[in-house]
């Protein structure tokens, strides 16, 4: 109705018909919206049951992915994750220990077998996949495959994260399933959807030995980044971004933002009220609490509005007092000026920087690297401070890069590469960044 105050939020209202936007000073106190995902935790349930649940009702990595593609940065951030973990290219190589120099080194490994299989589409898709999967889960499922004969490992892909689950524990502690089905948490490990694979045990000492003797030509070679306490499912560093709320906030934001300026279109004029309005009104606002202090601004702006709209006020306008001081100039008042005048943004930006900070902090990004979050400040460093960042931030890969790739030694180990070769080790093709001033180049390449 024309007579009633459409309450924005909590710092505007639009009152006169909705032609007067009431701007009745900001208040900070943005609290989550719901209950984010939370550790994952197995359910209770008999010993019986056949899969151990991933989260409390089996859906933690749906969750997840539901929480994270409703944030504008965390999908794009992870995804940078995943390509710089990838580098270039993986490469073969054969450590020795050189006498004249009294250290290890490094010579490239020349066989084709060996090149053919890591320069497969199928390997390299291994990689891209492997590395997202880690970043967004902390777990990875590769799965290998057999040659026709099983003398030699052909395959190594991965079955998506969220689509899988262990089988429980046996009386040993081993994990001897992995169940593959896209539709959990509905789907059944009997469900005639639901795959169920092998799993090879990567303590075991007689892990080549016992996928020989496997009889199914496929099976999965469990890998993830260890985490304090969880049994069947590590947990990603990240993830006390969405479980402390930070993520909520930094989604409120735009909701907010967007909901403001769709029902302001219509104002054409801003009643400002200056913040030192409401104590010099109100001798004991400072000893009420936000709920009463937010309910005088709420009835002043009835006040208002019953000011000018209706009948009986028809034509009205608001009584507007300025003051001035002993030079002569104008003391903060009441002002109605035209909304083209005022520019309504920049609410909430530094709430938005720091959701930012702290999703960067978490996930482990210099921002230098990916570019400044949101808010007042801008830029994202020096040329130099990128290069020293982007190369620090590569020497501190390798570690899940070991992870990435444990299931490539199981394979050389299991083809025979490993007794061809003494001291095979595999290794990343990257990019180092370098300063203008070596050679006139920006780049080159090396081997971690």
């Amino acid at each position: 109705m024309a007579g009633e105050v459409d309450f924005v939020d909590e710092q505007y209202a639009l009152i006169g018909g909705g032609e007067v936007l009431v701007d009745m000073g900001q208040v900070n106190n943005l609290a989550p919206l719901s209950k984010p995902p939370s550790s994952p935790k197995i359910k209770g349930e008999s010993q019986s049951s056949e899969i151990a649940n991933w989260g409390e009702d089996n859906d933690f990595p749906q969750k997840v992915i539901k929480a994270a593609e409703q944030s504008t940065e965390l999908p794009a951030l992870l995804d940078w994750q995943a390509r710089a973990l990838q580098g270039k290219e993986v490469v073969a190589f054969q450590r020795y220990f050189n006498e004249e120099s009294q250290t290890w080194a490094f010579k490239p490994v020349v066989d084709l077998d060996i090149d053919s299989f890591l320069q497969d589409t199928t390997f390299k898709r291994y990689t891209r996949e492997a590395a997202t999967d880690l970043f967004w889960f902390w777990n990875v499922f590769p799965e290998l495959i057999k040659s026709v004969d099983g003398k030699s490992i052909a395959y190594l892909g991965t079955q998506d994260a969220s689509f899988c689950r262990w089988s429980r524990m046996d009386n040993r502690g081993s994990v001897k399933n992995c169940y593959v089905n896209a539709n959990w948490p509905e789907a059944k490990a009997k469900d005639p959807e639901t795959i169920k694979y092998d799993v090879v045990d990567p303590y075991s000492n007689t892990r080549v030995e016992d996928v020989q003797n496997l009889k199914k030509d496929s099976f999965i070679y469990p890998v993830s980044y260890p985490s304090p306490g969880k049994s069947y499912y590590q947990l990603a560093k990240w993830n006390g971004f969405l479980t402390s709320g930070w993520a909520d906030i930094a989604r409120r934001i735009p909701l907010s933002k967007r909901s403001l300026l769709e029902r302001m279109l219509s104002a054409k004029y801003i009643l400002q009220i200056p913040v030192n309005y409401w104590p010099s009104a109100y001798k004991d606002w400072n000893k009420l609490t936000m709920e009463e202090q937010k309910q005088i601004k709420k009835n002043k702006v009835k006040e208002v509005n019953n000011q000018l709209t209706g009948s009986l006020n028809e034509g009205k306008t608001i009584l507007v007092e300025v003051g001035y001081d002993m030079a002569g100039k104008e003391l903060p008042g009441w002002k109605i000026v035209p909304i083209e005048q005022v520019k309504i943004d920049g609410n909430n930006l530094e709430d938005s920087r720091e959701a930012s900070e702290h999703l960067m902090r978490a996930l482990g990004v210099d921002p230098t690297l990916v570019g400044d979050g949101p808010g007042k400040k801008m830029g994202g460093g020096s040329g130099s401070d990128k290069r020293v960042a982007f190369n620090i931030y590569v020497a501190l890969l390798q570690p899940y890069r070991d992870v990435i790739l444990e299931p490539l030694y199981f394979i050389a180990e299991y083809n025979g590469w490993t007794q061809k070769y003494p001291g095979l080790c595999f290794k990343m093709i990257e990019i180092e960044l370098e300063t203008l001033d070596k050679s006139h180049s920006t780049s080159k390449e090396v081997v971690n």
